[in-house]
C-alpha cells in the first residue's frame, strides 16, 4: 500500500480506539434499526462447520454483544464472538457502505491488491472514514459517514470503484454492502463489524483504519444542535494548514482581487457567511467565495426564480463540484426564501437538470484528446477536477496558472490528502504538469495545461 497513503501496518482495533468508541461505532453502523437487529457471530467446535452466523432473535441487543466482541478482540471473552451489522434502514438509509474482496480461489495477492486499490480510491471523499480489513478468505473495505445517507448513493460510490478496478460485482469476487438490490430487499445483507472476530478463521480481524478518527470525535463527543448544512472537516492538523497559503483559482475570484487591490481594499476577508450552515472548510478562502457567490445572484421578487438559478448554476459549475454546489443552492434558496414559491425538492431537482445539462454541454466542448483522456478518469471527483482545472487554464490563456491544494479540496468536497491524489492522476495521464513548487505563505503550486499536446 502506498506509504503516502497509509503510514501504519495493521493493528487490532482496540489500539485505536476505546471500548466506549467501539460501542458506539457500533451503534452508529446500526443505522437507527432496532438493537436485535444484527448478525450474531460465534464460534461452535461441535459442528461440522464450527463458524456460526445467525440473525439475532427479538430479545438480543447489539450495544451488549458489542461488549463481548470487545472483550474477544481484547482476549477477555470466555466465549468468542463477533457481531455483523446491516447496511440500510426502514428509510433506505446506512451510515456506511463496504466492499467484500473474496481470495476463496487463493489468490490472495490479487484479492489484496483491489482491496488496497478501493481503500486508496474511497479516501478520496472528504468526510469520510475509510477502514480496510482482512476477513480471512479476503479482504473488506468500509467507507464510513457521519449521518445516514441513501443507499442508492453508497451502491454507486461502490459500484464506481468496482468499476475502477475492473471487476465484476459477484459473489465469490467483489460483493458490495449495499447492492443494487438491497432496495427491493426488507433487510439486505449483513457484513461483520471491521475489526472483530472471524469463527472462520478463529482469530480478530486485523485492520487499517488512518481516517478514523474525525469519526470517534464525532461520535464521542456531546451532539451539538446539528446544523441544516455541515461540510466540517477535521482531518487536517493546524501544521498543515500552513504549508501552503491558498490563492483563488476562479475567473470571479482572480478579477474581485485585482480590482480590490486597485481600490485599496483589503484582500483578506474578514466577512464570513451570514449563515453558520456551510463552514469549516481547508482554505480561508472559500467562505468569501460562497458568500460572493450567493449575494451576486439574488431573488429580488417573485417568479424570478428560474432564470436566476440558471445564472447561479452556471457560475457554480465552473467553480466547485456537485457536491460543494448543491449546498450552496440550498443555502441561496434558504436566503432568497421569501420571494420563492417554489418548494425545496422541486428547486433541488430542477437544478440537477440543469446541471446535468451543463455537463453535457461542456464534455461536448472537450477536443477530442480531451475526451479520450477525460474518458480514462475513474472517480467523480477525478472529473470534476480535470473540468475545474480545465477552466483554471483557460483563463490563464496558455500561461501557467496555480492550484492550491485546500482550495481545490474545497470545492471538491475531498480531504487534502484526497486532492492530491486526484492531481498526481492527473498528472500521470499527462493532463497538467507540475511547472513550479509552491512557495511557503506565498503561492500554490504552478501548472501547465498539456492534454492537447
Amino acid at each position: 500500500m502506498p506509504a503516502k497513503l497509509v503510514r501504519q501496518p495493521p493493528v487490532r482495533i482496540d489500539t485505536l480506539m476505546t471500548k466506549e468508541q467501539f460501542r458506539k461505532l457500533v451503534r452508529h453502523m446500526l443505522n437507527d434499526n432496532p438493537v436485535s437487529h444484527f448478525l450474531q457471530v460465534w464460534r461452535d467446535e461441535e459442528k461440522e462447520d464450527p463458524a456460526q452466523f445467525a440473525m439475532a432473535g427479538p430479545r438480543k441487543n447489539a450495544d451488549t454483544h458489542a461488549s463481548w466482541a470487545w472483550d474477544t478482540i481484547t482476549g477477555k471473552a470466555q466465549v468468542k464472538t463477533g457481531l455483523g451489522l446491516y447496511p440500510k434502514n426502514r428509510e433506505n438509509k446506512s451510515t456506511w457502505g463496504a466492499m467484500d474482496f473474496d481470495a476463496h480461489s487463493g489468490n490472495d495477492e490479487l484479492a489484496k491488491g483491489h482491496a488496497t486499490r478501493a481503500f486508496t480510491l474511497l479516501l478520496e471523499y472528504r468526510d469520510r472514514s475509510v477502514i480496510l480489513s482482512a476477513s480471512g478468505r479476503g479482504y473488506h473495505v468500509f467507507i464510513l459517514a457521519n449521518e445516514p445517507r441513501p443507499v442508492a448513493e453508497w451502491t454507486s460510490v461502490l459500484k464506481d470503484v468496482a468499476a475502477s478496478l475492473q471487476l465484476e460485482v459477484k459473489d465469490g469476487q467483489c460483493e458490495l454492502f449495499p447492492g443494487e438490490n438491497t432496495l427491493k430487499n426488507p433487510v439486505g445483507k449483513a457484513i461483520r463489524v471491521p475489526g472483530t472476530y472471524n469463527p472462520t478463521t478463529d482469530s480478530v480481524e486485523m485492520i487499517m483504519a488512518d481516517s478514523i478518527d474525525p469519526l470517534l470525535d464525532s461520535l464521542t463527543a456531546e451532539p451539538p444542535k446539528p446544523p441544516l448544512l455541515s461540510l466540517t472537516s477535521n482531518s487536517v492538523s493546524p501544521k498543515q494548514l500552513v504549508r501552503d497559503k491558498e490563492v483563488n483559482n476562479s475567473s470571479d475570484e482572480q478579477g474581485t482581487s485585482k480590482r480590490e487591490k486597485r481600490e485599496g481594499k483589503p484582500l483578506k476577508r474578514e466577512r464570513k457567511l451570514e449563515s453558520t450552515k456551510i463552514r469549516a472548510f481547508l482554505s480561508p478562502t472559500t467562505d468569501g467565495l460562497i458568500n460572493d457567490t450567493i449575494e451576486k445572484f439574488p431573488i429580488t421578487a417573485k417568479g424570478t426564480r428560474h432564470g436566476i438559478l440558471l445564472k447561479l448554476a452556471g457560475n457554480l459549475f465552473h467553480k466547485f463540484g456537485w457536491q460543494l454546489a448543491e449546498l450552496i443552492v440550498r443555502e441561496h434558496y434558504h436566503r432568497n426564501r421569501n420571494n420563492v414559491t417554489t418548494p425545496l425538492s422541486e428547486h433541488l431537482r430542477k437544478f440537477g437538470e440543469i446541471w446535468e445539462s451543463l455537463l453535457k454541454s461542456n464534455l461536448a466542448q472537450l477536443s477530442q484528446a480531451e475526451r479520450a483522456i477525460y474518458d480514462k478518469l475513474n472517480t467523480p471527483p477525478q472529473q470534476e477536477a480535470f473540468l475545474l482545472i480545465r477552466d483554471f487554464a483557460h483563463l490563464a490563456n496558455g500561461k501557467d496558472f496555480q492550484v492550491g491544494q485546500y482550495s481545490l479540496a474545497d470545492r471538491l468536497g475531498l480531504t487534502q490528502q484526497g486532492v492530491a491524489c486526484v492531481i498526481e492522476r492527473l498528472i500521470d495521464l499527462r493532463i497538467i504538469r507540475k511547472v513550479a513548487d509552491a512557495r511557503i505563505n506565498s503561492r500554490p503550486a504552478l501548472y501547465r495545461w498539456i492534454a492537447n499536446h
